[in-house]
């Protein structure tokens, strides 16, 4: 962890990169399940004017699929766009110990502020690293995400 008052050692563009990664998988899971099928992938295409068959949307998600069950996680995509490799780890370790304090707090919308009150229980990140981290997982710009994006993408750093 960082030390109190040190600025984190964070790629804010590959966190960004990495939410922008949930957030394709999310629009692309169209039954909210957490795994996306060929029908759902074929949706999708479609939608953005791409007619793919059956048969090649399954080719499509099975080129990804490591457990070979047919469908689509989010770690498997993650994985296949290499991110991985970004080397977020830490970041994932310090989100994990930010959560049990911003779900005691009992809100349903994690900001800035929020955050930095969580990770001063461990001194770890700065009030403009707060920033910073809910500025790169704020998909609507409204300047908070949920707590289950937050442990979303928590758990998958």
């Amino acid at each position: 962890m960082a030390a109190p008052g040190r600025p984190l050692a964070v790629d804010f563009e590959a966190l960004s990169y990495i939410s922008s990664l949930v957030e394709a998988f999310q629009a692309f899971d169209s039954d909210n399940d957490g795994l996306v099928t060929a029908p759902e992938l074929r949706g999708l295409l479609a939608s953005l004017g791409l007619d793919k068959s059956e048969a090649e949307a399954r080719d499509m998600l099975a080129r990804a699929d490591a457990d070979r069950d047919g469908r689509l996680s989010v770690e498997e995509l993650l994985d296949v766009m290499n991110a991985g490799e970004l080397g977020l780890g830490a970041l994932g370790d310090l989100l994990q110990s930010a959560l049990p304090a911003l779900e005691a707090a009992g809100g349903v919308l994690v900001g800035a502020d929020e955050l930095a009150r969580a990770l001063g229980v461990v001194g770890a990140a700065s009030a403009e690293d707060c920033a910073a981290i809910v500025e790169c997982l704020d998909g609507d710009g409204d300047g908070a995400i949920t707590i289950e994006e937050f442990r979303l993408v928590a758990d998958l750093l």
